[in-house]
């Protein structure tokens, strides 16, 4: 495998947190080391987090999405791991952020 070629797979699980998911969605859509997929799992919210979620979605084609009934944070984090194709996983709540090289670093820790 060419080490330039490593996929990384953020997991970022949401429940009602309409107000920092736009923070947390832009924190790895502005990653340095771009070759990643944004797995976002809204585990059934009841606030308008689905419609800012599937705004950035539209936008970026490496954002997945998946919708589910409320099951708790682990069943999410659960259904995001079974959608990711990444040779590296991360997590992310939707009430954190990532750093502008979170990424790189982690791929350098890798290679």
């Amino acid at each position: 495998m060419n080490k330039n070629e490593i996929l990384i797979s953020v997991i970022l699980n949401n429940y009602n947190y309409s107000r920092y998911i736009a923070e947390a969605i832009t924190s790895v859509l502005e990653q340095s080391y771009a070759n990643f997929e944004l797995i976002i799992v809204d585990d059934g919210s009841t606030d308008n987090s689905k419609e800012i979620i599937e705004q950035f979605a539209k936008k970026d084609s490496r954002i997945k999405l998946c919708f589910k009934e409320n099951g708790g944070q682990a069943s999410a984090f659960n259904a995001g791991y079974e959608a990711a194709k990444g040779d590296i996983i991360c997590f992310l709540d939707s009430d954190d952020y990532f750093a502008p090289e979170k990424l790189a670093e982690i791929k350098k820790m890798h290679t």
